[in-house]
């Protein structure tokens, strides 16, 4: 099936909307949501989106509702300044992923342009670029991955956040609208860091002392998503991408910024 981005092929160009506060935020009723508004709502204005119940008092105006409701969407994008794209189509496997990653991505971003809207930052994941990792623990390459290599997903899920990266960057290329893309490492809003080393969860990632060093790489903290949120709003470049996590230092995964 095509799925063009609709603005850019319409031959429209991004023309900014005048400096802002308000902030559309998708699956806002998720954990790395719930670890980030308290903070953003001190110097922003929030509104969220989910199809699950949002029980948050951080957002100034919630909606519960599907991104597949195009007019619903078009008039949240029309009103907001900055649009952080935090839902995920997972947890309903292939078609869930669709659904989210690849076709309300596409018209979230078209809307934008339309909109114009300051810059789209879209969550994507280390999974997107997973298989170096797997390599990694195959014994197979040192684990070093930059920004700017290929995307090697590890799974359908990361084949579908390659696939959003590559729609956030044709958006930007195509019409000049700002778009950063975050490769978002290990958040929990139940656990500590050491709780979640010491559980059952991500079981692939075995149970020793590459379990420990790995996540303590890849946690990353409602705090440092905020900071780097702050950074990707004021940056200038049209098409921004870099990992997010707590350990920026880490050899594994370079947090060198991609900018074009």
């Amino acid at each position: 099936m095509d799925l063009p981005i609709q603005a850019p092929a319409e031959g429209l160009t991004w023309i900014p909307k005048p400096e802002g506060k308000r902030i559309l935020i998708t699956g806002a009723a998720g954990t790395v949501a719930s670890l980030i508004t308290a903070q953003l709502s001190e110097s922003h204005e929030l509104v969220g989106i989910d199809a699950a119940l949002i029980e948050n008092k951080d957002f100034v105006e919630i909606h519960q509702a599907d991104l597949d409701d195009d007019a619903l969407l078009n008039q949240l994008v029309s009103e907001a300044h900055y649009v952080l794209h935090l839902a995920t189509g997972a947890a309903d496997g292939k078609a869930g992923l669709y659904a989210i990653e690849i076709d309300a991505t596409n018209r979230i971003l078209a809307a934008a342009i339309q909109h114009g809207t300051r810059r789209v930052v879209l969550a994507s994941s280390n999974h997107a670029a997973g298989w170096y990792e797997r390599e990694h623990l195959a014994g197979r390459s040192n684990g070093h991955v930059k920004p700017s290599d290929p995307p090697r997903p590890d799974g359908m899920y990361g084949a579908a956040k390659a696939y959003m990266e590559a729609l956030g960057r044709f958006a930007s290329d195509a019409s000049g609208l700002p778009v950063s893309v975050l490769r978002i490492g290990t958040m929990r809003a139940n656990l500590t860091l050491d709780e979640l080393i010491a559980s059952d969860e991500l079981a692939y990632l075995g149970f020793g002392e590459f379990r420990t060093q790995r996540l303590k790489r890849t946690w990353l903290t409602g705090a440092d998503l905020v900071r780097i949120l702050a950074e990707e709003f004021r940056a200038v470049e049209p098409y921004r991408l870099r990992y997010a996590t707590s350990s920026p230092e880490q050899y594994e995964w370079d947090h060198t910024v991609l900018i074009d």
